[in-house]
């Protein structure tokens, strides 16, 4: 990297706003100077799947995925303070005291998504979503207010599991691509695989599977999530709410998919002023979601 830290920090937040537009605006919601390093958190987040993506070869893969384990238990200090996000990412373990091996955890989550294995039933299924998207909902809850996160746990369970459905099933399936279905299927537990006549095989098609079925049973699971997440967020304080407000356009969005069940061929994206507008009368009230 031949940008400056400071460059670095400045450019996240363009980063962001590219790649994941709900989160960015969200994340105008919480206040400074928490804001700057939940955006670390959450451009961490997107580089890690990025890796997961578009590495052809699973080892090339891991070997990135080590590299990150590495910096995090201190053992690549010249070659972090060389890369910015690597740099930022150091300092807010420091500055929150976060413990490598939560990082460490959450890269043995990222290691599922470089290969073609399915999860094995919902207990596994709960538990990738929880290293994966939950890490990312309850470091965000420690940076906001480190002595109550603890109390958004059961909370930012739930939320990990409808944000995995949407993120890595649903909206792959809603663009309509055959390998995307390919590779969504191999995250949802068999008895809902096999509800939506969804095949977890890559090497086999997929797109013969009824598509209005697969989306109706997928929105089913993801909103037997949100209903326990109401639940659980009454035990949730005031300090920890904005981590929680970029559920408020996936909700819309799954219940959208819930009423379209598959009859519109993409999944439009909300316009910027809408979903400005939707976040805003979102975090007017709790849950927001």
């Amino acid at each position: 990297y031949s940008m400056s830290h400071e460059d670095g920090e400045n450019h996240l937040p363009g980063l962001i706003r590219s790649a994941d537009p709900a989160r960015f605006f969200a994340a105008q919601f919480i206040p400074e100077p928490q804001r700057v390093d939940i955006l670390a958190l959450y451009a961490f987040d997107l580089e890690m799947e990025k890796i997961t993506r578009t590495t052809r070869e699973a080892m090339a893969g891991e070997i990135r995925l080590q590299w990150w384990r590495e910096v995090f238990h201190g053992e690549r200090d010249a070659e972090a303070s060389a890369s910015p996000l690597a740099h930022i990412m150091l300092e807010i373990t420091r500055r929150h005291a976060i413990l490598p091996d939560v990082l460490s955890n959450y890269l043995d989550g990222r290691i599922f998504d470089l290969y073609d294995d399915a999860i094995e039933d919902q207990q596994g299924f709960e538990a990738y979503a929880g290293q994966t998207e939950g890490t990312i909902l309850q470091l965000s809850c420690l940076v906001l207010d480190r002595a109550r996160s603890a109390q958004a746990a059961e909370l930012s369970g739930y939320l990990a599991c409808m944000l995995t459905l949407w993120r890595r099933v649903l909206r792959p399936l809603l663009t309509d691509r055959t390998e995307a279905h390919q590779r969504a299927a191999r995250y949802l537990p068999p008895h809902i695989r096999q509800a939506a006549g969804m095949s977890a095989n890559p090497f086999l098609n997929s797109q013969s599977a009824d598509r209005k079925q697969a989306i109706g049973q997928i929105c089913a699971f993801a909103e037997s999530y949100r209903l326990r997440a109401i639940t659980a967020a009454a035990a949730v304080p005031a300090t920890l709410r904005p981590a929680f407000l970029q559920l408020a356009p996936v909700s819309m969005q799954l219940s959208k998919a819930t009423r379209l069940s598959g009859d519109s061929g993409t999944a439009a994206e909300l316009s910027t002023a809408r979903l400005i507008w939707h976040l805003w009368r979102a975090s007017k009230r709790w849950p927001c979601f």
